[in-house]
């Protein structure tokens, strides 16, 4: 068995206000800081890496580290991996295009729930979708 060491500036490690799981977030996005094809990390990888249960705990996580500064990520399409920069001048673009998709994902959500569907939840989480006109009555 070999050992690999990371090297961590006790500034992170001293942080109080991060929880355990960010500061393990961003020991493990360093350590690829420095390969060929950039740090580009899947949501699963990391959730198996941290313990993290749920993909909605993690994007928590990982949106207060963007917040405080320590790096900046991007997730080019659905079902491929984070692309995470510690570049500062990369950082904004991420951050730019992270905000846009957000909005486009909302206003379509949005749009969803203007047209009259309304969802109830039905036995062990199945969701029922209802279909209304916007007048309100049922198709």
């Amino acid at each position: 068995m070999s050992w690999t060491f990371e090297k961590v500036n006790v500034d992170l490690l001293d942080n109080k206000l991060l929880t355990a799981n960010e500061k393990l977030i961003v020991i493990l996005c360093k350590r690829f800081e420095h390969s060929p094809n950039g740090i580009r990390l899947s949501h699963k990888y990391l959730m198996q890496r941290t313990g993290i249960k749920s993909k909605r705990t993690l994007v928590k996580c990982m949106d207060r580290l963007v917040m405080f500064g320590y790096f900046a990520y991007f997730q080019p399409q659905k079902n491929r991996p984070n692309i995470f920069t510690f570049d500062k001048k990369l950082k904004q673009q991420f951050i730019a295009k992270n905000l846009a998709r957000r909005k486009a994902l909302s206003t379509a959500m949005k749009k969803v729930k203007g047209k009259g569907v309304k969802h109830k939840l039905v036995d062990n989480n199945v969701v029922k979708l209802k279909f209304t006109n916007p007048g309100g009555t049922k198709s």
